[in-house]
């Protein structure tokens, strides 16, 4: 039975080459020289210690996702009990102030639907499960350490630190498009308000797919040219994507004090959430620029071939945007939003911060 010999030609720096073999559909044994899939060998230290980090956030964010969700559906029933109505229109309520909100006169308000638990904890799902999907990237680096030649583990950890951020962004996009519905500020959008969320999730999933089968192909010795520029252009969406958002977050920031109707009758919590959506995206989007010159530069780019970048560079910047949600969580959380912009009390007593406190203390 013949043979033949031939190279894996995947990087061109000089390696360690591994003598194997496969038998071809028509019987003949194909004998090569294989490179590894990594110019380094991944560091088993460092994934172990983000692969921890990433896990604790996971048990901390879902803890106060389900205590806040539970806290907010506490306070409504304590107004409630309190003879208080739930959900009324801003309109009534103006009706019924007496002053003490300097709301006489003014139009009325267009009330917002209240969003039930299950729809605000929707939100925090992405977030959640990108944390699993970094998880697992960096399990599969520590499986990559012990052999650098095995195809399923470079791929696994490879798509898998890719599209994590992408998922994350989603959580920022809901929590972001409900806080412009919130404060009545939609006019601020650079687009369409009833799309706003819907064009940036979508950018988001062309950028997540393109991503998942550009890294998909980069194991294959004679397609991860073709998958290194399907990952390009997936980052560049995101790159592209999160430039629009982040200027959006910043018009927002910038104008809703004075342009929303309900913004100085609440606390700051919206502010609060606002700034963390921005710093969370800043740092993703820093971090995809830097995978989008990566993947430009090439398998034998400086920072394909140097480690320290995918910790410096995308472990670092995804663990602060889940350690800034779980941080400031206490003083800036959609829960606490949600039920300050539209669990309006009204009764004979003035509306006014002063009672919204006084329920949420109890």
């Amino acid at each position: 039975m013949s043979t033949t010999i031939k190279e894996n030609v995947m990087f061109a720096a000089t390696v360690s080459l591994k003598p194997t073999q496969y038998t071809a559909a028509n019987g003949t044994v194909v004998h090569y020289l294989q490179r590894p899939f990594y110019t380094y060998t991944p560091t088993v230290g460092g994934a172990a210690v983000f692969a921890v980090l990433f896990g604790i956030s996971l048990v901390v964010l879902s803890v106060q996702v389900w205590q806040y969700g539970k806290q907010r559906t506490s306070m409504e029933h304590q107004i409630m009990a309190d003879g208080s109505v739930l959900g009324r229109p801003a309109a009534d309520i103006e009706s019924r102030d007496n002053g003490g909100l300097g709301l006489a006169g003014s139009a009325p308000i267009t009330p917002v639907t209240p969003c039930s638990n299950a729809r605000l904890v929707g939100k925090f799902v992405p977030l959640m499960v990108g944390l699993v999907v970094e998880i697992g990237g960096y399990a599969a680096r520590i499986v990559s350490h012990g052999d650098l030649y095995n195809i399923g583990p470079y791929v696994a950890q490879t798509v898998m630190l890719l599209v994590a951020p992408a998922l994350m962004a989603a959580t920022i996009y809901m929590n972001f498009g409900r806080l412009l519905i919130l404060l009545r500020a939609t006019k601020l959008s650079v687009v369409p308000a009833r799309f706003n969320t819907t064009i940036f999730v979508l950018g988001d999933v062309l950028s997540f797919v393109l991503q998942a089968a550009g890294g998909g192909l980069l194991g294959a010795s004679d397609q991860h040219q073709l998958g290194s520029n399907i990952v390009i252009a997936g980052l560049a969406i995101q790159v592209f994507v999160f430039g629009f958002f982040v200027a959006t977050e910043v018009r927002f920031l910038m104008c809703a004090q004075r342009i929303s109707p309900v913004a100085y009758r609440i606390s700051r919590h919206w502010k609060v959430l606002n700034i963390n959506l921005f710093v969370s995206s800043l740092l993703i989007l820093v971090r995809s620029i830097v995978r989008l010159v990566e993947f430009a530069q090439g398998f034998e780019g400086y920072i394909m071939e140097h480690e320290w970048f995918i910790y410096v560079f995308d472990a670092v910047p995804m663990f602060l945007v889940v350690a800034s949600f779980i941080i400031f969580f206490n003083s800036g959380n959609l829960f606490r939003v949600e039920f300050e912009c539209t669990s309006m009390i009204s009764t004979s007593r003035k509306y006014s911060m002063d009672t919204m406190e006084e329920c949420i203390d109890r």
